[in-house]
């Protein structure tokens, strides 16, 4: 097991203060170096003052003092509109090589990343130039296991083609998820080479590559969980998200049967839209009996504690995000895992970029070193808008951070983003003790808010109210999400919230849930098993909410704002949506998540469908 890193200092020394500063300056020096010929560089607005000092060859050749200063006083701080109108090039038909071709960075990008498109607005594309990068799962068990799943995907959206003056293809441009195009990048895989791919299967990793191309989200996640669960020896598992693992056990649960009487036979079984890979997965594939028994004899998870370690003995570490949004999902993954099992983040990745290597538990980055951050100080609880037209002067260089504070991080990246706004928030840690580097942890993504009267509630505010405080009412909230509730004349904050348990299976009654069974009994609504008090569960959130936000007290007391309202789906309602999403929306299967913040009705309306209950305030 992966020894534990050392903990963090909460003050840099003077001489890693140093040394990081000249790390981080000499890095930002080969940046501009290296794509100051881009089209960007030479045709941006915003980058016209920047411009003027390049045309200086000795700039260059000179100490990097005076390239320095002159960046950081003349480059602004940017949004995705800022490249917008240069990104469009390479997605507008025909593709032309005179318009792509340097666009944000020398030469063609590897390939074309686009954003998760989450809330359902038109997603973002980020080209991604080849360059060395660090793993952002460094120390991670998984490199020296030998029986590993990791439930990739390795699917393209489609491919650019991009065309010379003649009209001929000139290079193919694959467009995919971020997760998709690191391991291509590894795998160096061609789009015109996928088949090659299919019929591969690398020995570490239980499922073969053509489990990685299935494009229904269900089937995806269920044929990775068959392979797995036929190799006993299993010892490490990584989902992008903490909430596919909840989506694994809940398929194989309904799936169960099937699953081992194909262990048994050797047979595949016949799961949507896998027809076409059947042929490169099936040589991989072979029956055992032995297994399929053992299996058939600890029975399905039924919620059962610790029933992943029962299925995997020699299992030693899961890895996936359960932090910010996905908070909820921890307890439910430490139930299935038990205490022996090391759980860690997948790193801290976003399309853009990666910000964070994973350094300890489920929450703690080292800050990557193959981008230049800067970094904007923000409020722990209200961001005001006016923040978005911050100039570049208040940029926080990373040797002059401090521990304990909030900042949105701000990058310069190879891929060509100049002082590009990330608009995530992290609360920095500390600093590694041997190399000064920033460790942080992540908050919540910026600017995803409710708005109430004289109130904007900002996702941290709203995540902590429910997860903080319904343990002891209606029971454990594993997935959750957030609206504004215009239901009644007063609006209010509305959750829809997945508890853990089974829902329409009330065991015995204990005199300590006898109030809750009352309750039910007498609720016009489906009957849930909830905890001890549903009763005092909206009052417990609205009191979390006004003890972070004083805004909301004040408008609870204008009445321009009531209780919170609280809505029980059926469990399996989240991954439900996740499948929907992903075959009616076109949404990447590896990354489809929940927003915590829902602001586009129509597809909130899918997850209204799943309500069973609706908590009451007696």
């Amino acid at each position: 097991m992966s020894s534990t890193p050392p903990k963090p200092i909460s003050v840099l020394t003077p001489e890693l203060s140093q040394a990081l500063k000249q790390r981080s300056e000499s890095l930002l020096v080969d940046i501009i170096k290296k794509n100051h010929i881009s089209r960007y560089v030479r045709e941006a607005p915003s980058l016209l003052g920047f411009r003027s000092t390049l045309r200086d060859s000795t700039i260059f050749q000179d100490t990097p003092a005076p390239l320095l200063e002159h960046f950081r006083d003349t480059v602004p701080l940017s949004v995705y509109d800022t490249y917008e109108p240069f990104i469009r090039k390479l997605v507008e038909k025909p593709c032309k090589k005179v318009d792509v071709e340097d666009l944000l960075s020398p030469g063609y990008p590897s390939y074309v990343t686009l954003s998760s498109f989450t809330t359902g607005k038109a997603p973002k594309y980020f080209p991604k130039y080849d360059f060395s990068r660090v793993n952002p799962t460094e120390g991670s068990i998984s490199a020296t296991s030998k029986f590993n799943c990791l439930v990739m995907h390795l699917g393209t959206k489609w491919t650019i083609l991009v065309e010379d003056e003649d009209g001929q293809i000139d290079h193919k441009l694959p467009v995919c998820t971020i997760s998709s195009g690191i391991t291509r990048t590894v795998f160096n895989m061609k789009v015109e080479q996928d088949h090659l791919a299919m019929e591969m299967k690398v020995p570490a990793l239980t499922s073969p590559l053509a489990v990685s191309f299935i494009n229904n989200y269900r089937s995806f996640i269920l044929m990775h969980a068959l392979f797995a669960l036929a190799e006993r020896r299993l010892e490490t598992l990584s989902t992008s998200f903490g909430t596919i693992l909840v989506d694994l056990v809940k398929f194989v649960e309904e799936e169960w049967d099937s699953i081992l009487n194909s262990i048994e036979t050797g047979i595949l079984p016949d799961f949507d839209g896998t027809d076409h890979l059947r042929v490169y997965l099936q040589p991989y594939f072979l029956a055992n009996p032995e297994r399929a028994a053992e299996l058939r004899a600890l029975g399905a998870a039924k919620d059962s504690p610790e029933w992943l370690k029962m299925i995997w003995p020699n299992f030693k570490e899961y890895s996936g995000i359960m932090s910010g949004a996905y908070t909820g999902v921890l307890s439910k993954v430490q139930r299935y895992w038990g205490p022996d099992v090391a759980l860690r983040t997948a790193g801290y990745i976003l399309s853009e970029c990666w910000p964070g290597i994973s350094y300890s538990g489920v929450n703690l980055y080292k800050l990557a070193g193959d981008e230049y951050f800067e970094f904007l100080e923000v409020s722990q609880c209200e961001i005001p808008d006016e923040e978005t037209v911050e100039t570049a002067t208040s940029l926080i260089p990373v040797w002059k951070l401090e521990a304990g504070r909030a900042y949105e991080p701000v990058i310069t990246s190879r891929d060509g983003l100049w002082r590009y706004r990330l608009g995530d928030m992290i609360q920095m840690e500390g600093f590694e003790p041997n190399s000064g580097s920033p460790i942080f942890g992540f908050v919540e993504r910026r600017h995803e808010e409710i708005r109430i009267g004289d109130a904007t509630v900002p996702a941290n505010v709203i995540s902590n109210a429910i997860l903080s405080t319904t343990e002891d009412t209606i029971g454990q909230v594993t997935e959750f999400t957030s609206f504004l509730d215009s239901r009644d004349n007063q609006v209010t904050i509305g959750y829809l919230v997945e508890i853990g348990g089974e829902i329409g299976e009330p065991s015995s009654i204990t005199n300590t849930r006898l109030a809750a069974f009352v309750y039910l009994l007498q609720s016009p609504y489906s009957l849930t098993l909830l905890g001890p008090n549903p009763p005092l569960a909206r009052r417990r959130v609205l009191d979390a909410l006004m003890e972070q936000h004083h805004m909301i007290r004040v408008n609870i007391n204008m009445k321009k704002m009531r209780l919170p309202t609280i809505r029980i789906v059926e469990r399996g309602t989240f991954g439900a949506y996740r499948h929907w999403r992903v075959e009616n929306e076109n949404v990447s299967l590896a990354q489809v998540k929940v927003p915590v913040v829902f602001k586009n009705e129509e597809l909130l309306k899918q997850l209204l469908k799943g309500v069973v209950q609706e908590v009451q305030e007696l």
